[in-house]
């Protein structure tokens, strides 16, 4: 095989995680290897792990991106009542780019599918629910510490539960379906 000239192609890890994501949506993140996501990304099985070190890192690609956004979201809190600013900052997370809109589907439907994969367990969502209970202690700082925690853990499975229902449903934006999930669930 001749060696070609010039510089490397660039591999986009967006482009892998997608084809890893509709492999494993399509048959199951068990039954998907590391070899079949390198073959149909057309990429060497070294540099898909020097991208990805292990098939989960595969799924949780956008989560950073996610974190951030609720984050800044909550920076810009004028004060007033907590449980809807962090409600509007999980609305803004929910807010993803166009282009990342069938990745996360798919990202969703896969976690959904496969339990060892549970968000709950990713540090990340475990460090925003922590997030939102200072958020709320820091609002009322005689608050029940026992009702700051059941609120935060009620704000994250309702958006698990409404992303999750999106990712199943293909209906609309992810962020237009959280917000009608925060007026079904009411006040958490």
């Amino acid at each position: 095989m001749p060696s070609s000239l010039g510089r490397p192609r660039t591999i986009s890890p967006d482009a892998v995680s997608l084809v890893a994501l509709r492999l494993f949506d399509e048959k199951g993140f068990d039954a998907v290897s590391m070899d079949d996501v390198a073959r149909e990304a057309d990429v060497s099985r070294r540099s898909l792990f020097r991208l990805f070190p292990s098939k989960p890192a595969l799924v949780w690609g956008g989560l950073d991106e996610f974190v951030a956004r609720f984050r800044a979201a909550l920076e810009t809190d004028d004060g007033g009542d907590a449980v809807r600013a962090l409600q509007s900052a999980y609305v803004v997370a929910s807010a993803f780019p166009d282009e990342q809109i069938e990745v996360t589907r798919r990202r969703l439907r896969v976690i959904r599918a496969t339990p060892a994969l549970d968000l709950r367990a990713d540090p990340r969502l475990t460090a925003v629910t922590d997030e939102t209970r200072r958020f709320l202690v820091s609002r009322d700082p005689e608050a029940d510490e026992l009702a700051a925690v059941v609120r935060a853990h009620a704000l994250a499975a309702v958006v698990s539960a409404a992303l999750t229902w999106w990712a199943e449903h293909d209906d609309g934006r992810p962020e237009d379906v959280l917000a009608r999930a925060f007026g079904v669930s009411g006040a958490v």
